[in-house]
């Protein structure tokens, strides 16, 4: 029998035989109950939930920064891939589990940020259903096509779709993704006509690039670098203020003729609502060590993001900002998907 209980059945029979009741040993005990229960968090292995087909950028971050979680939590931290159409269904699903701090959930962009503004009945509210831990990486997002597309640049690649309007299939990680969204907003401002195909994951719809059933999508330049250097991919232009270090010649879409075109990808960690106050506390103190551990540091940078540490009012501002943001993007677009 655990510490706790044998001293709540002690306390129990003593309280019984002098009449004091049962609501009396309830306060008493309670705080004993739940030191004993977070001094014993985690006892067993965590779960971190990624809503995405394993090979893309979500789900390469989840597995550095699980395995550095990990190490500073004392237990293993299992990379668990649920891919849902942009990653619904799945988030949902974790806001729905026991709010114990053995079930995580990698978001991203996409999860918390776009699809609850695009999809109709999203089973969960990006703010009230999660206890928001923190970001852990950001990073701009690059257009690449495969070679058999006769554009180098972003003013020839535009110049060709509007020759051969719905020529041009781009991919991304499902309907409602941020993926989805900026090719959306790259044919607004482009005023071509291209045709979104979804995917599962990013990894599936940039296997279709290289492959060339589909033509381009926009993806993190970490995970693509390798294969433009190698020639397998052409790099376009890359959503950001300045250029990248892992790819210094890609101009950004302002040096391209395309002003005000940044997005930015994030990924981080949040658990469902209502985790009790002290395994947050643990939560935090691990993320922040890993978060700024050299392992960490280093991965991110080869995949193309910078790797952040807030505090969970940090990561919440940033939720809201975002869907506020994304708001004012979708309007002018027209994008209706109920």
């Amino acid at each position: 029998m655990d510490m706790h209980l044998k001293v709540s059945c002690c306390l129990c029979s003593m309280f019984n035989k002098t009449g004091l009741g049962f609501g009396l040993v309830a306060a008493l005990t309670a705080p004993l109950i739940c030191t004993a229960q977070s001094e014993a968090y985690p006892n067993r292995p965590l779960t971190l939930v990624v809503p995405f087909a394993a090979g893309g950028g979500t789900d390469g971050t989840a597995r550095v920064f699980a395995a550095a979680l990990g190490l500073q939590l004392g237990r293993s931290v299992v990379v668990q891939n649920k891919p849902s159409a942009g990653g619904v269904q799945t988030t949902g699903a974790v806001a729905n589990s026991a709010p114990d701090g053995y079930t995580l959930l990698w978001a991203n962009t996409t999860t918390l940020g776009v699809a609850p503004l695009l999809l109709p009945n999203v089973p969960y509210d990006p703010i009230k259903s999660f206890q928001h831990i923190s970001r852990a990486a950001t990073g701009p997002l690059t257009l690449v096509v495969n070679n058999a597309v006769p554009a180098k640049n972003l003013a020839e690649l535009t110049a060709y779709a509007k020759a051969h309007p719905g020529s041009l299939n781009f991919g991304s990680a499902g309907v409602g993704s941020v993926i989805h969204l900026t090719g959306e907003f790259l044919k607004s401002r482009a005023d071509i006509d291209i045709v979104h195909v979804p995917y599962k994951g990013n990894a599936p719809a940039l296997i279709d690039v290289m492959s060339g059933q589909i033509q381009m999508m926009f993806i993190g330049i970490g995970h693509v670098a390798q294969y433009v250097k190698a020639g397998k991919l052409k790099a376009i232009a890359i959503a950001s203020s300045k250029r990248h270090a892992l790819a210094s010649n890609l101009p950004t879409f302002a040096e391209s003729g395309m002003a005000d075109f940044e997005i930015t990808e994030w990924f981080g960690l949040a658990a469902p609502a209502g985790i009790s106050g002290p395994v947050l506390d643990k939560l935090n103190d691990a993320f922040r060590k890993a978060a700024a551990s050299e392992a960490v540091r280093s991965a991110f940078t080869s995949y193309g993001y910078d790797a952040v540490s807030e505090t969970p009012e940090q990561f919440r501002a940033a939720v809201e900002r975002e869907g506020l943001r994304w708001k004012s993007v979708i309007k002018p677009l027209g994008i209706n998907l109920d």
